[in-house]
């Protein structure tokens, strides 16, 4: 058994030895390939010397890394630049390319993002990288552009929750619809409408009660029913049951009432400040014609 062992760890190394190449032979045709723009023939060349070259210093395979990553990015292969940008990074977190390394794979990151009705994981890692190129380099020729990225991520995380509170609106969850505007305006307000959305959370929590007209309805109806079966109802002990599940149902009613009275009155208040801080604003003059109506 030893022997066997022996035999296959000694044909391993063989083979690792055979696997090995000479820097030389690889490193000056992977250069002359990537300055060429020949990037696909280039990346054979520098996988080899990365992975097979012998004797590479730090800063050979630095440049070779920053290449291979780059060839990816230039070709517009923004899934595999991510990839090795990401090592890069790992590897060399204070080599002088980082900058440009991070504000690249916050643009990679962007590029393959789906939009502001998907999931937006990628959108939120560009404005993660972008931010720490701007809160690391900001001295640097990227940073006007790391600002952009963020700019440009901000407003697609804003159009989505617009997306969503549109959603609602449109079901006729008013009440949902205002929280996600008030959230949009909270989070990113300073890159949207602020007039626009103002007048929407006023306007979605004046028309709350509609959200739960028929939810109302349903719950007094069911109130009724109980009142008469506790009128009607002999034995102590399901008359007790009865009553329990009637003060249930009403505290429910109370609760919506509640959320009702309180959204409409901060509606009216959202109303009167658009028609005072944006007087000049179309929404001023529907937020006049809302109001009119309560």
């Amino acid at each position: 058994m030893r022997r066997v062992l022996i035999i296959v760890f000694t044909a391993a190394f063989v083979i690792s030895c055979a696997e090995k190449i000479k820097k030389v032979d690889v490193i000056h045709k992977a250069y002359d390939l990537y300055k060429k723009g020949e990037y696909e023939d280039a990346r054979k060349y520098l996988k080899d010397a990365i992975y097979k070259a012998e004797g590479l210093t730090t800063k050979e395979l630095l440049k070779l890394r920053y290449m291979l990553a780059n060839s990816y990015y230039l070709e517009e292969n923004y899934v595999d630049a991510i990839v090795e940008f990401e090592e890069f990074l790992a590897l060399f977190p204070t080599a002088p390319q980082v900058p440009e390394v991070l504000y690249k794979l916050a643009d990679s990151y962007m590029k393959v993002s789906p939009g502001s009705e998907r999931d937006l994981t990628y959108v939120i890692k560009a404005e993660e990288k972008a931010e720490e190129l701007l809160d690391n380099y900001p001295d640097t020729i990227y940073a006007k552009k790391a600002e952009k990225i963020i700019k440009k991520a901000k407003l697609i995380e804003a159009q989505h929750l617009l997306e969503i509170a549109n959603l609602y609106e449109k079901l006729g969850k008013y009440y949902a619809a205002a929280v996600y505007y008030q959230k949009a305006y909270d989070e990113f307000g300073d890159y949207l409408e602020k007039d626009r959305l103002s007048f929407k959370i006023g306007e979605n929590l004046i028309k709350s009660d509609l959200q739960y007209r028929k939810e109302l309805e349903e719950y007094r109806k069911k109130i009724e029913e109980l009142e008469k079966k506790i009128q009607s109802e002999k034995d102590i002990n399901k008359k007790n049951v009865w009553i329990n599940r009637k003060n249930l149902l009403q505290e429910h009613v109370d609760k919506i009432m509640d959320r009702i009275k309180e959204g409409k009155n901060r509606g009216k208040e959202v109303l009167k400040y658009v028609i005072k801080t944006y007087p000049k604003s179309a929404y001023a003059e529907k937020a006049k014609e809302l109001l009119k109506n309560q």
